[in-house]
């Protein structure tokens, strides 16, 4: 039986925490299942105001489980992610201005991991056109690159990917859509990749599933 071949959209920040948890799931199950990703950046500060939503944390003891459950992840997805409170997502839109030519020329994964891991991990400006260009160098993009960063117009794409997953019901990152099927946060991989099996014809037993 032929088997087919299913693409994941991703829609993403790469601001958030849990995105960059999210991603290395990610790419670990469309490995696993010869999937696509259809790469979607958006920014969650055009998000709130498309959906008129504020970011309110009522209590102490909310806050305080939030950043415990963000280290036990990191630790469970082995990466470093260094507490930060009150993130202006703004500071991604200078990042997401490289993802078409990252894409293009095959290092989006490549790309995508050291911006993560600039922010997160070593607390560098992902702002910062220079750190974006130490970036480029590292995974041997040409100096092409730069003329993306310089390309407010791409600012375009970020903002039409925003209001497309507000139209879809997304309200955050990481969102993937399987077929119409949408999954919110890092912790829905696992549902995921059993949609990927469901829609591809592949029979996956996940860790944890029952009824098989």
């Amino acid at each position: 039986m032929n088997q087919k071949r299913i693409a994941v959209d991703f829609y993403f920040d790469y601001s958030c925490p849990w995105t960059y948890l999210g991603f290395r799931r990610l790419i670990q199950t469309t490995t696993r299942t010869a999937s696509d990703i259809v790469w979607k950046p958006v920014n969650l500060e055009l998000m709130k105001k498309i959906l008129k939503k504020t970011k309110t944390i009522t209590a102490d003891y909310q806050k305080n489980y939030r950043v415990k459950d963000l280290q036990d992840w990191s630790n469970y997805c082995s990466v470093i992610i260094k507490p930060m409170e009150n993130i202006d997502h703004s500071i991604s839109m200078a990042a997401s201005r490289g993802v078409a030519y990252a894409e293009e020329k095959g290092v989006i994964k490549e790309y995508s991991e050291e911006v993560f891991k600039a922010f997160f991990s070593d607390s560098k400006d992902i702002s910062d056109k220079e750190v974006l260009l130490n970036i480029a160098k590292q995974i041997e993009l040409d100096e092409k690159f730069e003329e993306s960063l310089d390309d407010a117009s791409l600012d375009l794409i970020v903002e039409e990917n925003s209001k497309e997953l507000a139209e879809l019901g997304g309200y955050g990152s990481p969102t993937m859509f399987v077929g119409d099927k949408m999954f919110f946060g890092n912790d829905r991989m696992n549902l995921v990749e059993f949609a990927i099996g469901q829609a591809s014809g592949m029979v996956l037993v996940l860790p944890g599933q029952h009824n098989t």
